[in-house]
């Protein structure tokens, strides 16, 4: 019993410092002008609960019994300081034509002049939401609310932007390349198709990779991949980390230098003149199966019509690739190339290595 007394007392200890050491601010009624005056009382509610989730600063509603005018600051300052306040933070709402211009200034009780100011244009009551969650999470900070980039908390003005669709699928192509461990260090080349859905709080994505294009690549592979990652931020550059599962293929090319017999007339002999040389030919081993990777990217432009991705993935492949010993003899190529019996290898591992795209994404 007395050790929960004492469990409570600190987590009590602990409410209590953490209260005090959030700031009090003062906020006098928010003036409206052609507009009415139920959007400023809903307002000044919603500063409320956005500041006080933030955890900076405790806000101090000001009232119609408070008898202050934000057109005569004094007042304002000295209310905020007989409630006990260090700040106050003054809020004018004026509408112009089809849109409400929300101004907002956060003044210390220390000093005249405003510590941080904003202004932002709402195109409707819809807007005065998003816009005071961005300033009650940078009021009083070195950030703007107007440079705020919270792709998922834009106003509809915002959203007339090209730069500011509202979009979460995107479909597209990239380039870029595979860089396999084993069982050779080789680089192949390619074209990567992707679909990618942002769910704001995962990234979920398929791609098709088609890497060894060019002339004296080694790997022709292809694969399907279904992947999942973490976005870090809400941002319009948005790194990521995350893995996937892939079902894959690969065709993998290696030389092989053997030996053969050479018979050619010899007429100073009268017979045929057998030699012994050598040659190099390509060996071809297939192999598929499936496979894990992870890895982490940075997504270009979230949110927009058109979004960039970059990406490294380390890969591993649950099958392995043989590798054969550099040079073997004419009899066991024969036995190769025409009786389809395996060389002389060495040792194998799982296939494994490096991938990379740039990737270019049109949303909708």
């Amino acid at each position: 019993m007395k050790t929960l007394i004492k469990h409570i007392a600190i987590l009590a200890a602990i409410f209590t410092i953490s209260s005090f050491a959030a700031e009090k601010v003062y906020m006098a009624p928010i003036g409206t002008t052609n507009i009415h005056s139920d959007y400023g009382i809903a307002a000044m509610k919603l500063m409320k609960t956005y500041i006080e989730d933030d955890g900076r600063f405790i806000l101090v509603e000001g009232s119609a019994q408070d008898s202050v005018s934000i057109e005569n600051q004094e007042t304002v300052k000295n209310k905020a300081v007989a409630k006990g306040c260090s700040k106050y933070i003054i809020a004018e709402f004026t509408r112009l034509g089809e849109n409400v211009i929300l101004s907002f200034k956060l003044y210390s009780t220390a000093q005249e002049a405003p510590i941080w100011t904003d202004r932002l244009k709402a195109a409707n009551p819809d807007d005065f939401d998003p816009i005071i969650q961005r300033v009650a999470r940078n009021i009083g900070t070195n950030e703007k609310a107007t440079t705020d980039q919270d792709i998922y908390n834009v106003t509809e003005n915002e959203t007339k932007l090209p730069k500011r669709k509202k979009v979460n699928s995107y479909f597209g192509v990239g380039i870029g390349g595979m860089v396999p461990l084993s069982p050779v260090v080789d680089m192949a080349p390619g074209l990567v198709l992707f679909g990618m859905y942002d769910t704001q709080t995962l990234l979920i994505g398929l791609d098709a990779n088609l890497w060894g294009m060019g002339n004296d690549v080694r790997y022709d592979y292809a694969d399907i991949g279904i992947s999942i990652y973490y976005p870090f931020g809400r941002k319009f550059i948005a790194p990521y980390v995350g893995g996937g599962l892939n079902l894959s293929g690969v065709d993998f090319n290696t030389d092989v230098t053997h030996e053969y017999t050479d018979s050619k007339w010899d007429s100073s002999i009268s017979q045929y003149k057998t030699t012994t040389k050598t040659t190099t030919d390509t060996y071809s081993y297939s192999s598929s199966g499936v496979g894990v990777f992870g890895g982490a990217g940075v997504m270009f432009n979230r949110a927009s019509s058109i979004a960039l991705f970059l990406e490294v993935k380390y890969f591993v492949n649950f099958y392995k690739l043989e590798q054969p010993v550099d040079r073997v003899s004419e009899d066991e190529w024969y036995e190769y190339s025409y009786h389809e019996q395996k060389l002389p290898k060495k040792s194998s591992k799982l296939f494994q290595g490096f991938m990379f795209d740039l990737k270019f994404g049109y949303g909708f």
